[in-house]
C-alpha cells in the first residue's frame, strides 16, 4: 500500500510539473535564436552601435564595422585609423573571440579585444601613441 500511495504521488508531481512548464513566446525563441552564437564567417556584413567609456564616463558612440574580412570603426577613420584584418575564434561561451589592431601613421595604434554574438558586442581598446600615456577604453552595444 505504501509502495502504491508513492508512486501515485511520484506520478501526480511529474503531472504538474509537467502542466506548469511554460512554452516560451514566439518573441522569446526569436530573441534566443537571434542571441545565439554566430560563427566567424558570418561577421562580414554586421555593423554595431558601440558607446565607448573610460574611467566610467562615455566618451562617445560610432559604429563598428565587419566587411571583406576586416573591421573597422566609423570615428577612428577621421584619425587615420584604416580598416584592419582581424582573428576570430570561439570562446567557450559560445561567443567570438575577435581581436585587431588598428594603425594610423600620426594617431598610433589601437589594440582592440572584443566578444561578439549575433545581437551585441562588448570589449576593450587600449590607444598606444608615441609622447602621451595609454589610454584604455571599454565599450559595448547592440547590432544596428
Amino acid at each position: 500500500m505504501k509502495q502504491s500511495f508513492f508512486a501515485q504521488f511520484a506520478f501526480l508531481l511529474v503531472i504538474i510539473a509537467a502542466c506548469n512548464a511554460q512554452t516560451p513566446s514566439a518573441a522569446e525563441q526569436q530573441n534566443t535564436a537571434k542571441s545565439k552564437a554566430m560563427g566567424c564567417d558570418q561577421l562580414d556584413g554586421k555593423q554595431y552601435n558601440i558607446t565607448l567609456t573610460t574611467a566610467g564616463k562615455v566618451e562617445g558612440s560610432e559604429m563598428l564595422s565587419f566587411k571583406n574580412k576586416t573591421v573597422e570603426s566609423s570615428e577612428c577613420l577621421k584619425y587615420g585609423f584604416a580598416a584592419s584584418s582581424y582573428t576570430c575564434g570561439e570562446a567557450l561561451d559560445g561567443s567570438l573571440a575577435i581581436e585587431t589592431v588598428m594603425t594610423s601613421e600620426k594617431e598610433g595604434r589601437m589594440d582592440w579585444k572584443l566578444s561578439a554574438t549575433g545581437t551585441q558586442v562588448r570589449g576593450s581598446i587600449l590607444w598606444v601613441k608615441a609622447g602621451q600615456a595609454d589610454i584604455a577604453y571599454t565599450f559595448e552595444g547592440p547590432l544596428k
